[in-house]
Order: structure tokens, then C-alpha cells, then sequence
């Protein structure tokens, strides 16, 4: 008996030494959208990350966004307990609250709620939240980059033996469980090489299979020539007229292989009135030029058809010939990726899909010499963070 409550006394200790430590509370650091605030963490080589909202804690009320900074709970009680089999495990939340950026979650109210859960959790804990649309969002790493190389003071991190928690998987319903809503948890694992786990899974021990991504950016191609067929650059005066969707890789192509054409754009024209002007004028003064543009429809080329046969110059089609998700991975870069100069700005999804629905196949008949496909071939890059931001999952 004796014993027994010795151990009892000791244990009581210990926990309060570590929700003492919860309590130091600083002030919060923001920058460039990232913002953090330690709550009497200390650096380790083995850490356990976790995601906030579906994963420590869920809404009082039932509803998906809380309704006041009080609206919460821990998702299951044991989650305190679970945490305390991981002792020399660092403790980081790693968070999204784009909510905060759009004004839909007001930033102090957020900091004193997760500061209280922080303290339910009774264990000390580093949080990290992006609240910009930057490469501190996840999937891209850059909350854990930050971490790894100014917060864990001169420690290593042992991926094989950390861990990452988080409800966005990917999953489809099952039972009474909703489908995910994205699977942006998982990739941010993936993309550190953190073991992942569900919360169902590492708080509940249950088992369950997590899908993989339908698609892997490390799957592009690395090497080999852009063009399938034929030669690239003429030298004959000529017009190529692009199509592809909007982040299919139209503007590297030209940067890379056809600097000496002038560049037509409607994003730096703004009006295909415009761009037909800005063509004209490369025509009369003998230039061949690109026509750097979506152009979807046999209606929408047959103008710039029709301009460069007054001229009798030739057309070629150059066919960029990407999936929705690659689309939708290289526009995510263009947001997220500032190692590069960028030729063009992100788009909204919208576009993105407009152009995969309205798309017509070029044909010969539209007044083409010939119709080439592009092959998406990655780089060239301009340092190591464009390769690597290029290989990782950035779209959710």
C-alpha cells in the first residue's frame, strides 16, 4: 500500500511540474503569416505533431466552425493521457486558420482558445499556425522547416521514430464519419516524411487504411524533351498558338525554348483586342510570335489564325496536354513558391475547370501547318527550394 502511493504521489508531480510548464506562457510571434507561441516546450529529436481542429478538439456546439472561442472540447477524453505515453516526445500543434487571413475568426479570440486547450491537454506544448495563403500553409513545409531550423534549438528531429496527427486523410465516408474534406494532413506528412496517423488511430487504436493521393507530383517527368514530335524553334517566320489550361506550363515553355518569339499574353494584355494588336505588330515587323494564351476553342484561335494568314505567316498549335491535378499543383506554386520568378499569378479553381470543361481538340481544318502535344517535363529550376517546393504536395 505504501508503495503504491508513492508512485501515486510521484506521478501527481510530475504532472504538475508539466502543467506548470504549460502555463509559461510568452507572447505570440507572427511573421509572413506564420505565427507561434511556445508553451513551455523543450527541443527533442523525437516529435509529435499534431493537427488542432477534428484532431485534439471539436466543437461544443456540433457545428463545423465554432461559434465563440468557448465552442470547443477535446475530441476524446483520453487524449491527455495518450500524449503522456510520449514523454520525450515534443509536443507541436501545426495548424491551418486560413479563417484568420479572411476575417472569419477573429486572431486574439483564436490565441486565447487554443492557449486553454493547450492547458486541458496538461502537457507542454509549441503551437504553429499559418494564417496566410504562403508556403507555411500545409501541405507545403514550411511551418516545419521553420521549426526544424529556429525552434527545436540543435536538434536533429528522427523522422522514423516522430510522428503527425491529423484528420484530413483523404478518407471516404464510412459509417457515421463524413468524407474528409481534403487530404492536406496526409500530404504534409508525407511531404516532411513524418509517420502518419488518423486520430481514430493513434488516440483509439483503431485500425483503418489511409488512401494514398490520386496524384504524386514526384511522378513528372524529370528529363527528356518537351516537344513530342518535331522541332521546337523555326527559322521561318511563323505564329504558335498554345492551348492548355492555366498553369499547364505554357509560359516556362516559351521562357525556356522561345525566347526569341514575342510573347502574346492575355494576363499582361488584358484584352484579346489587345493581344491581336500586340500580334500584328510582331507580324509587320517580321517577328514570329506566341500566342502565350488558354485558347480552348476552335472560335477563340480562329482569330489569331485569321491575323497571321493576312500575313501569310504559318501556324503551328503546340497542344499542352496536362490532368486537372497536375493543373491544379502547378497553380498551387505559383502561389506558394517564391524561389522562382513567376511569369504568371495563381488563378482561382475556376478557370482552371472551365477550361477542361469548354476544351475543343485543335484540328488541321481550324488552318494549321501542323498541331504538336507538349510533354510537362519539371525545370529547369533556379535553386534547390524551386526543386524541391516542384516535387511536393502543395494543392489540397
Amino acid at each position: 500500500m505504501f508503495i503504491f502511493r508513492l508512485i501515486r504521489k510521484n506521478m501527481s508531480k510530475r504532472s504538475q511540474k508539466s502543467s506548470e510548464k504549460a502555463q509559461k506562457v510568452t507572447n505570440w510571434t507572427e511573421q509572413e503569416g506564420l505565427m507561434y507561441l511556445d508553451m513551455g516546450s523543450e527541443p527533442s529529436n523525437l516529435v509529435l505533431a499534431m493537427d488542432l481542429d477534428s484532431t485534439l478538439i471539436c466543437t461544443k456546439s456540433g457545428k463545423t466552425f465554432a461559434q465563440s472561442q468557448d465552442d470547443w472540447k477535446l475530441l476524446y477524453e483520453n487524449i491527455p493521457k495518450v500524449l503522456k505515453e510520449y514523454p520525450d516526445h515534443r509536443k507541436v500543434i501545426i495548424s491551418n486558420q486560413a479563417g484568420i487571413e479572411k476575417g472569419k475568426q477573429d486572431k486574439k479570440a483564436w490565441q486565447n482558445k487554443v492557449q486553454k486547450v493547450v492547458q486541458a491537454l496538461d502537457e507542454p506544448v509549441l503551437v504553429m499556425a499559418s494564417i496566410a495563403s504562403n508556403h507555411f500553409r500545409k501541405p507545403c513545409t514550411g511551418m516545419w522547416d521553420y521549426f526544424a531550423s529556429n525552434l527545436n534549438g540543435d536538434q536533429e528531429v528522427d523522422l522514423s521514430n516522430s510522428f503527425y496527427i491529423g484528420d484530413a486523410a483523404g478518407r471516404p465516408a464510412k459509417g457515421t464519419r463524413k468524407k474528409d474534406f481534403n487530404d492536406t494532413d496526409l500530404k504534409f506528412a508525407l511531404n516532411v516524411g513524418l509517420k502518419f496517423q488518423t486520430p481514430e488511430q493513434f488516440f483509439l487504436g483503431q485500425k483503418e487504411t489511409v488512401p494514398k493521393p490520386q496524384f504524386d507530383p514526384k511522378q513528372i517527368k524529370k528529363s527528356g524533351g518537351a516537344l513530342k514530335n518535331g522541332v521546337t524553334v523555326r527559322d521561318i517566320q511563323e505564329c504558335i498558338i498554345f492551348v492548355g489550361s492555366p498553369a499547364s506550363g505554357k509560359s516556362t515553355f516559351w521562357k525556356t525554348h522561345l525566347t526569341g518569339y514575342v510573347r502574346v499574353n492575355n494576363d499582361t494584355l488584358k484584352t484579346k483586342a489587345r493581344c491581336l494588336k500586340e500580334m500584328e505588330k510582331a507580324l509587320q515587323a517580321g517577328k514570329s510570335c506566341v500566342i502565350d494564351n488558354t485558347n480552348p476553342t476552335e472560335a477563340v484561335r480562329s482569330d489569331y489564325i485569321r491575323m497571321a494568314q493576312n500575313y501569310d505567316v504559318p501556324v503551328r498549335c503546340f497542344i499542352f496536354k496536362v490532368t486537372k491535378d497536375v493543373a491544379f499543383h502547378l497553380n498551387a506554386l505559383r502561389g506558394v513558391n517564391n524561389h522562382r520568378q513567376q511569369l504568371s499569378g495563381k488563378v482561382p479553381a475556376m478557370p482552371i475547370h472551365k477550361f477542361f470543361k469548354d476544351y475543343e481538340s485543335p484540328s488541321l481544318k481550324e488552318g494549321f501547318e501542323e498541331i504538336q502535344e507538349v510533354d510537362l517535363v519539371a525545370g529547369p529550376f533556379e535553386n534547390e527550394q524551386d526543386e524541391k517546393l516542384f516535387f511536393s504536395f502543395v494543392h489540397s
